[in-house]
């Protein structure tokens, strides 16, 4: 899935319910991209995850990422967690294929 996938950056990803998982070094990274320091970023933009293994990037009242902006763009698109950037050549779940126009979805 996703070989030839082109984004059409909708944000229709970004908001879809599940767990935006940050690996080791991602919220040194995205905080340092947002003018943040570490700490600051975790306490606002992020949860311990429910198996209490790593942190993961809260959901906006709306359900989307706290990173999505009104223009569809993540506000730290430079430092995105390889989560966000694998998608959907790595990984993608059953949803999206019905939610991305790229992959098939809605339009």
């Amino acid at each position: 899935m996703g070989e030839t996938f082109e984004c059409g950056r909708c944000g229709a990803c970004c908001r879809q319910p599940g767990f935006v998982r940050l690996e080791e070094g991602e919220a040194a990274a995205l905080a340092a991209c947002l003018g943040m320091d570490e700490s600051a970023f975790a306490g606002e933009f992020t949860n311990l995850s429910p198996d209490r293994r790593s942190l993961m990037l809260k959901e906006s009242p709306d359900g989307a990422c706290i990173l999505l902006g009104a223009d569809n763009l993540c506000h730290a698109n430079p430092a995105k967690p390889r989560q966000c950037r694998d998608f959907p050549h790595t990984w993608h779940n059953e949803n999206s294929v019905l939610v991305c126009p790229e992959l098939g979805g809605k339009r």
